[in-house]
């Protein structure tokens, strides 16, 4: 089995991408790739992978403003309330894409739904005092995506739901989060 580091993989999944916009923009100048819906479906796997890249980076650093670049407000604004509630909880999550692959895509003019199947590594750490705290290796979720077209053409994403998620190792719990103090005596 071949082992890549984290960053190559990331590196792996956008060339992919960029690969696949490059054959979909292909087709299209040779009007063979069915119109717009082969350089939309370019635009929704490029859209998906840097959501993923924007919500990695948001947990990281706990801010998920970023996420109005990839993701209706609504979204955003889900992301963000998530986030939170692990923040009240003291615990800050660190996410690792492993694999990215697209199942299934259905384009309409202005929306479209994906099926993506991906694995997740996850780390959480303690907000106060940085201590790792739990660790969650391969999660694999199969996800449903809905999208929706905007005024300028940009494709956002309005929605994401788990079909179904499994575990294939069971997580391994290091430590519990250090109480944060209460801004309310």
């Amino acid at each position: 089995m071949l082992h890549l580091s984290t960053r190559m993989r990331r590196v792996l999944v956008v060339a992919i991408v960029f690969l696949g916009c490059g054959v979909a923009a292909a087709l299209s100048m040779c009007g063979s790739g069915g119109g717009s819906s082969s350089a939309d479906e370019a635009a929704i796997r490029a859209l998906i992978v840097q959501y993923n890249e924007t919500l990695i980076s948001g947990y990281r650093t706990m801010d998920m403003n970023p996420m109005q670049e990839v993701a209706t407000l609504e979204q955003a604004e889900d992301e963000y309330i998530y986030m939170s509630s692990l923040a009240e909880g003291g615990v800050r999550l660190d996410a690792t894409l492993v694999d990215l692959a697209f199942v299934r895509f259905s384009i309409e003019t202005m929306s479209a739904q994906v099926e993506t199947r991906e694995t997740w590594d996850y780390r959480h750490y303690g907000r106060e005092d940085g201590k790792l705290l739990l660790m969650q290796e391969g999660l694999i979720y199969d996800l449903a995506y809905d999208l929706e077209k905007q005024a300028d053409g940009r494709w956002l994403v309005s929605d994401v739901r788990a079909i179904s998620a499994t575990s294939t190792v069971e997580p391994t719990r290091i430590a519990t989060p250090t109480p944060i103090p209460s801004e309310n005596p």
